[in-house]
């Protein structure tokens, strides 16, 4: 979003003829304890100065909000309160206020809740002061009100100032005795508090001409003041008091005819021209009035009238009171809607040159211009996508459309990119498809660097060829190298070898250029992608590091609620779970499907809840991960998932449901593996792990050998730590325990190139010992074997069973070879009693044969 103007959240002062009213000061002081207070009244009965010399006379602090017409997009809402808390006193630094964003995308509850509760926790109480309040119509702007009225906040006193009543539970509030309220009743002046004024504003009027300007205005506070400008100069009072109607005469009718009368044709034509933008800045008042003395006219208006106010560090920034504005503008649209227009043409130009292209496409779309839409957007179109401020690339795509620049190459890029940011790659490559169809070459360095950039991103070979000069524009040279990644990352997905190094350069380069420029998406992309790359290449460590950096990224920028942000989740998720932290990779990936509902994308969803499913196979509920992860697939349905993807929750899977005993689900992960038509390291990686799970170690041996040699090429790096496990279970199994340590040597090396733990958290009993060898006594918790040893408490497993001593004895001989009858003599009990005592085994094992049986024990530790 864009930053807040100081006028929006700093207290009104208080002009020169101000009227203290220490009976409504009183009233409001009296509604200290209620849920809601409410001064509303029509324009001009001094709403916004009785509250502002209310907060001026009291200690309580106080966060000020002055509201307008886009205030009424809960996004430009939040944002301006997050504003004014932040500068309020009351609220310390180490408040979360300081560091909640707002969502980009819709304000949901989750992002209300965090300011309640963070509101909850400041300690001093404060008053959060919304002028202007009539403009929150939407029923999305309101919510956060509502909730916060529902919530019954103690240390916030939340005031509205409002033209009508809000569409908020008012009546029961009242009911309930829970609101504090003035009315027009309340604020209208006495005829003393008229006569008070009269006299500040210089006015020399005798009783009854006091008393009838106050019957005339009814003690409406913007008709004394704008009476009494005419006032002063008045040959006749009398006259004027009489026929000064202004509950009557529509208040237009009295601005044309007595104030702007009193002010001179040019001060009214600057007055007229400077109402299409609010603020506006003194150098843009000169351009749309053609006088270069216009912040001078504007100052002396300040001072003689009132109706403008200056503000900013230098006071070169002014401002109107929004009923002078638009009465303002209206009348401009009185003059001519063609003048208007071209106003507003003339200020999408000047923001432009100023490097703002928000403000200038905005103008430039009031202005009803497409053609200047469309060249602004060929001007700042790569530089407003990487940023993200999708809401004016929206309205400007909308205009150009309708304007007929739909046959413009520019109108669908930009299209194709705001499709990317949500997630919906084929809509983004029909735009790019039908901008291919538009133009089939360009001579356009710009469009043809940005073209090539996002067919890139969307997974599409590029439209034209590449440009052989680099971009110029630092926001086209950061999204031309963020293209180039992509398109390396989409190449592997389609079995091209993935040319890691050079990716991340990319990225790297584009990365460096969004955080120096302030490209908040881009960043968020870049991070994501570093994520998504190093992941491939099972960089565990690096990968987690960008995914983390990505979400942060996503918060600060308001991009939480993004598809980016939730593919990070995922990358995340699925890291912490090789790194042995299953409660991490459970919180992030829950975080992740928050962010990703049903019907969503279908391959990120399944990636989420394959890391979730491994994340509660490892806490302990091993039913309900593997179900989560066969859910997972159901919910997959027929959808081509990438290559590294199918295998790490292929993997996943088959382990689970080995460990399980269940092998008609171990079988059907291996199938769908072996469906994707290609050899796969990895399938023969799980054929090893059934074979091991059959007790065959000199079979399982065998099958993993062309995987430790490296005649089978894998399709995830940490393959080969799997690999050489199998390989260390198979040699203890055979007796051999020097080629034991031996393999578990090489498969320590790898797994800490690659941050791999949790297949030695999984390991058996045999296994551990040699870890334990391996440390030599060693208990530094940065060596990496320490910290596969200790990955164990990590992982949970089912409580083991409590076997009687007869069980325990009897399991013990299921090991050996002997049949039962052998078990029995050899026990000195019969045969029906040792069948007993196994039916009670496998029961409390979960398994339902001697195999699985022997290898659970061992996996638990029962078995010495």
């Amino acid at each position: 979003m864009t930053s807040v103007s100081r006028s929006k959240t700093t207290v009104p002062g208080l002009p020169p003829e101000f009227v203290h009213r220490p009976a409504l000061l009183t009233a409001l002081d009296r509604g200290e304890d209620r849920a809601l207070t409410l001064v509303c009244a029509p324009p001009g009965y001094g709403k916004t100065l009785l509250l502002a010399d209310w907060i001026r006379s009291q200690d309580t602090p106080c966060a000020w909000v002055t509201l307008d017409e886009e205030d009424d997009d809960p996004r430009r809402l939040w944002t301006a309160v997050l504003a004014a808390l932040r500068a309020c006193p009351a609220v310390p630094a180490s408040s979360r206020l300081h560091s909640l964003v707002v969502p980009r995308t819709t304000v949901g509850i989750d992002f209300l809740t965090d300011v309640l509760e963070s509101l909850a926790a400041v300690p001093t109480r404060l008053r959060l002061v919304l002028d202007d309040a009539q403009h929150l119509r939407s029923k999305a702007a309101l919510q956060g009100l509502q909730l916060f009225l529902r919530q019954r906040r103690t240390t916030v006193r939340l005031v509205l100032a409002s033209r009508l009543d809000p569409a908020l539970p008012v009546a029961r509030l009242r009911m309930e005795e829970r609101l504090c309220e003035l009315r027009t009743e309340h604020l209208g002046f006495s005829a003393a508090e008229t006569a008070t004024l009269t006299d500040l504003c210089g006015l020399d009027l005798d009783p009854g001409q006091t008393a009838l300007l106050h019957e005339r205005t009814d003690g409406w506070v913007a008709g004394i003041r704008l009476a009494a400008m005419p006032l002063r100069s008045h040959r006749e009072p009398d006259r004027f008091l009489a026929d000064f109607t202004g509950d009557e005469r529509p208040v237009a009718d009295y601005l044309t005819g007595e104030v702007f009368a009193h002010i001179s044709a040019a001060e009214a034509d600057l007055l007229r021209r400077t109402s299409i933008t609010d603020p506006v800045p003194s150098a843009l008042a000169a351009e749309l009035s053609g006088r270069a003395d216009a912040a001078d006219v504007l100052g002396a208006l300040e001072r003689s009238t009132g109706l403008v106010v200056a503000f900013g560090e230098h006071h070169t920034e002014f401002r109107l009171q929004e009923l002078i504005r638009t009465y303002l503008y209206a009348d401009l649209y009185r003059h001519g809607p063609a003048l208007a227009a071209q106003l507003h043409r003339q200020a999408a130009a000047w923001w432009a040159d100023q490097g703002h292209p928000v403000e200038a496409l905005q103008h430039a779309a009031q202005g009803d211009d497409d053609t200047l839409v469309t060249a602004l957007l060929h001007r700042w179109a790569p530089q407003l996508v990487a940023r993200g401020e999708h809401v004016e690339l929206h309205r400007a795509l909308a205009l150009a459309v309708d304007g007929g620049a739909a046959s413009d190459p520019w109108v669908p890029l930009v299209s194709a990119q705001i499709h990317l940011v949500s997630g919906n790659v084929p809509a983004a490559q029909a735009e790019i498809h039908r901008a291919g169809a538009l133009v089939p070459g360009t001579q356009d360095d710009a469009l043809a660097h940005f073209w090539v950039a996002t067919s890139r991103m969307a997974g599409l070979d590029a439209a034209v060829p590449d440009p052989g000069s680099a971009p110029a524009d630092p926001a086209l040279a950061a999204l031309a190298a963020a293209g180039r990644a992509a398109a390396g990352l989409y190449a592997s997905q389609n079995g091209a070898p993935l040319d890691a190094p050079q990716v991340l350069r990319e990225l790297d380069a584009a990365l460096a250029v969004a955080r120096d420029q302030q490209f908040g998406l881009l960043e968020v992309q870049c991070l994501c992608l570093v994520g998504t790359a190093t992941s491939l290449v099972c960089d565990n460590a690096r990968a987690a590091a960008a995914s983390t950096a990505a979400i942060a990224a996503a918060t600060a920028h308001g991009w939480q609620d993004s598809w980016w942000a939730a593919t990070a989740h995922a990358v995340l998720a699925h890291t912490a779970l090789m790194r042995a932290m299953p409660g991490r990779a459970l919180e992030v990936a829950d975080d992740g499907l928050r962010l990703t509902p049903t019907g969503a994308d279908a391959v990120l969803r399944f990636a989420l809840r394959s890391a979730r499913g491994g994340a509660l196979f490892d806490l302990g509920d091993r039913p309900g991960g593997l179900l989560e992860m066969q859910e997972a697939h159901a919910e997959l349905g027929g959808v081509p998932v990438p290559p590294a993807l199918a295998a790490g929750a292929a993997l996943l899977e088959h382990r689970a449901a080995l460990l399980l005993g269940f092998p008609a689900a171990s079988t059907a992960s291996m199938g769908r593996l072996a469906d994707q038509g290609t050899p796969s390291a990895e399938l023969t990686l799980m054929r090893a792990w059934s074979e091991a799970a059959a007790g065959a170690a000199d079979q399982a041996r065998a099958t993993v050998r062309p995987l430790l040699d490296g005649s089978r090429p894998m399709t995830l790096a940490s393959t080969l730590v799997e690999a050489w496990l199998v390989e260390v279970w198979g040699a203890l199994r055979s007796g051999d325990r020097p080629a034991a340590r031996q393999a578990l040597r090489a498969a320590l090396v790898r797994a800490e190139q690659l941050d791999v733990v949790r297949p030695f958290a999984l390991a058996g009993q045999g296994q551990r010992v040699l870890l334990v060898d391996q440390l030599g006594g060693d208990r530094d918790p940065d060596v990496f074997a320490f910290r596969c040893l200790a990955a164990r408490r990590q992982v949970r497993r089912p409580a083991d069973p409590q076997l009687s001593a007869r069980e325990q004895d009897v399991l013990a001989q299921l090991v050996s070879l002997s049949n039962l009858g052998e078990i029995a003599d050899d026990l000195e009990v019969s045969v029906n009693t040792v069948k007993s005592h196994v039916r009670a085994i496998y029961g409390k094992l979960g398994v339902n044969t001697r195999r699985n049986a022997i290898l659970t024990a061992l996996e638990r530790g029962m078995l010495a």
